[in-house]
């Protein structure tokens, strides 16, 4: 497998054919889906990658920029990372995750979330730093999602992860999604349970899309918490499961 897919309808066609396996193992189950980067972390690990393989990130973000978070933006963003080849993911991907740590809390929440529930990393950036990045935190259990990998590449933006959430959701008892910014709207918006992770930003391209979310929850790594939106910790968050209100608090 090998080459971008060109069109939106072949990207899906590439990630039913990848992905299917998985949605369907977790049928009847509940499920976590969890950004990566600016979520469970304070960096974006991809820019960092580009920056060290001696690509320009501001000419990805340009991009983004211009057109927006669609199929062709993240083509673009996929293909800048994919064209570097297989030598240089090998030898980044554990360079970047041994210098990225995860929020406090994390990896308690990692670990207490998959004893009832299947639990997937979803991200728009690099598997080949989060894979080895939880290895290193002991959570190398809970598999990684994504397209930028030169093996098996294909477009996994804002549409794309709503996609899998949706197929998702048709198979799980119960789904919660977990993000900070746009790119992961469609994914909170199908979600039972949606939690917002405060970014760099105050998540001002999220909030306003999830604010008639039945089920609405932030984590306050940084910055400020939103207003009206009750409060939970990383380490709280399994318990969304079990509970509608799992000892939140609203600021």
């Amino acid at each position: 497998m090998s080459g971008l897919p060109a069109t939106f309808d072949q990207n899906i066609e590439r990630m039913r054919a990848v992905l299917e396996p998985l949605v369907m193992g977790s049928r009847g189950r509940n499920v976590f889906l969890v950004d990566a980067d600016r979520t469970l972390c304070a960096e974006d690990t991809s820019r960092d990658f580009l920056r060290r393989a001696g690509g320009d990130p501001m000419a990805v973000k340009a991009r983004f920029k211009e057109l927006g978070y669609c199929f062709e933006s993240f083509r673009v963003h996929t293909e800048a990372h994919v064209e570097l080849g297989k030598a240089v993911f090998r030898r980044l991907g554990p360079e970047v995750a041994a210098e990225t740590s995860v929020y406090p809390g994390v990896v308690e929440f990692l670990s207490k979330a998959r004893e009832g529930a299947d639990v997937f990393v979803v991200t728009s950036g690099i598997p080949a730093i989060w894979r080895p990045l939880l290895e290193r935190h002991g959570v190398a259990g809970v598999p990684v999602i994504g397209g930028i990998d030169p093996s098996a590449p294909f477009v996994f933006g804002r549409s794309e992860k709503g996609w899998l959430a949706r197929a998702f959701k048709a198979q799980a008892r119960k789904l919660v999604a977990i993000g900070d910014s746009d790119v992961d709207t469609e994914m909170l918006s199908v979600a039972d349970h949606a939690v917002v992770v405060v970014n760099h930003r105050q998540n001002e391209d999220l909030v306003p899309h999830l604010l008639g979310h039945a089920s609405l929850h932030q984590v306050v790594p940084r910055g400020k918490p939103h207003p009206s939106i009750p409060v939970l910790g990383f380490s709280q968050l399994a318990l969304l499961l079990n509970s509608h209100n799992p000892g939140a608090t609203c600021p």
